[in-house]
């Protein structure tokens, strides 16, 4: 499988969340930070990443997290609208990188770099 044949270096993916409760810092255990925990942020920018791969790749494969470095650098309250862009910036082989960006409706909330490989899912689910 050649990932160059269905993803190309400059595209992007957005979405858009709206916070729920289960996605706060005081939901995961930081008790009265009713805000957009750092994990849910990742999924957002994970799930964004993913969905670009989704779109494009043969059904047999499928896109795996495997390196992440974020900032997460201001908070976004319950209900609030936060907007993700996943650009792909590299392809080496199956491993893809992107610069992924944040935004709630006021102002930018993370930023950082993403790391995905893309797997044979059944090869993988057999080796466990």
């Amino acid at each position: 499988m050649n990932t160059s044949d269905f993803l190309k270096v400059g595209e992007s993916c957005t979405k858009e969340y709206i916070v729920k409760r289960e996605d706060t810092a005081d939901f995961i255990g930081n008790k009265g930070v009713i805000m957009l925990s750092t994990p849910a942020m990742i999924t957002y920018m994970e799930n964004t990443a993913a969905q670009m791969v989704f779109d494009n790749l043969p059904e047999k494969y499928s896109p795996v997290g495997t390196k992440i470095n974020v900032e997460h650098i201001n908070p976004t309250p319950i209900d609030m609208r936060v907007t993700v862009t996943a650009t792909l910036t590299a392809i080496e082989g199956r491993k893809l990188f992107y610069n992924v960006e944040a935004y709630n409706e006021k102002c930018q909330i993370g930023f950082g770099d993403y790391e995905q490989h893309i797997i044979d899912l059944e090869k993988f689910l057999n080796k466990h």
